[in-house]
């Protein structure tokens, strides 16, 4: 177990302590909500669900993409300048709006940003597949359709957790000259392996459902997340509102955890154009990442995990994430004003920058 996962851990036994609660399915408060325990809290959830909603409004075109049996919904915020299209992928459990706040923190005006749900989750629907195989041929079928409808100039991929395993095999598997750089999101092959052995122990103790969005965001700022503002954003679409359960059973998941993250390291590794791994803390490095890290294969940046960061880090830190993406896509897609824009760098030969 890594020393994240453990931490974890022990904040839940500790919360549960703190909160007189003997597993986590008793209701947790927020720090938003702390006040209002034993009072009517459906004006602080109007309050809420209409913020998420006129976020989603002003700052994306929506859009269902079919194929087959699956209906995927996708979220488009397009640049003011013709550029490159940052393509975000949720971890399991999640949806597209975990990225909510890390958009809203993107301020190169050159950098469009296209998210989508994955099967099973947030807007989307499909057979309960989720083979890593899958997930990939679903992201192949859904950048397919993307290129066909916005003629992007260049892509580059993100990756959360699960979202980072397809990538990889993604670009493994259907390598293609539109992808320009990949970037994986607090996700090593070692450490995700031996987390799963303690998934069931989570799952077991994961509420069953909630009496209220504010309650929902109560009970992850105590256990997971550590930025309300992004938890307001990420969380609605993970529930079904009418009755506050989760929209994904993890446990169903559970026969395709083996195909999840296998071979991660190697897949990352073997794209041969520019790679950013950003880590929430200090994790191990696997024997692979090591490698390549002293070959210097890809960039590695490190946040240091304290009270306020933790796997989510794109929630917790979404300025700082945004901030370290976009100066890696600047250097791979535009290295001329890079060099000028984060540098402070001119050069004063002929010719471009390569």
């Amino acid at each position: 177990m890594s020393d994240l996962h453990k931490a974890l851990l022990q904040r839940v036994k500790k919360r549960e302590s703190e909160l007189g609660l003997s597993s986590l399915e008793e209701e947790s408060v927020s720090d938003d909500t702390k006040n209002v325990v034993e009072e009517d809290t459906s004006q602080i959830d109007q309050k809420i669900m209409r913020e998420y909603e006129q976020f989603k409004s002003d700052y994306f075109i929506t859009e269902e993409y079919s194929h087959e049996s699956s209906t995927i919904k996708t979220y488009f915020m397009k640049s003011k300048k013709p550029g490159p299209v940052l393509i975000c992928g949720h971890g399991a459990g999640s949806s597209s709006m975990t990225f909510a706040e890390l958009c809203r923190n993107i301020t190169d005006e050159t950098i469009s940003v296209f998210l989508y749900d994955m099967r099973g989750h947030g807007g989307s629907r499909g057979e309960p597949d989720f083979s890593l195989d899958m997930l990939v041929e679903d992201f192949h079928f859904i950048l397919e359709e993307f290129k066909s409808r916005h003629h992007p100039l260049g892509v580059f991929l993100l990756g959360h957790s699960l979202g980072g395993a397809i990538f990889a095999k993604y670009v493994h598997t259907h390598p293609q000259e539109v992808v320009k750089g990949l970037i994986l999101l607090d996700i090593v092959e070692e450490t995700a392996i031996t987390s799963l052995n303690v998934m069931p122990f989570f799952l077991e103790k994961l509420p069953r459902s909630f009496p209220s969005i504010s309650k929902a965001i109560g009970w992850h700022m105590n256990f997971l997340l550590f930025n309300e503002k992004s938890a307001r954003l990420s969380l609605p679409d993970i529930f079904n509102l009418d009755t506050m359960t989760w929209k994904t059973d993890l446990k169903q998941t559970e026969p395709y955890w083996n195909t999840w993250f296998n071979g991660l390291s190697n897949n990352f590794l073997n794209f041969p154009k520019a790679k950013l791994l950003i880590l929430a803390a200090h994790e191990t490095l696997d024997k692979e990442l090591i490698i390549g890290q002293m070959q210097g294969k890809y960039e590695l940046v490190v946040f240091n995990n304290s009270q306020k960061s933790g796997h989510f880090v794109h929630e917790d830190l979404p300025k700082h994430v945004a901030i370290r993406v976009e100066e890696f896509i600047c250097k791979v897609y535009a290295p001329e004003r890079y060099m000028r824009d984060h540098l402070g760098v001119t050069p004063k030969w002929g010719g471009k920058v390569t």
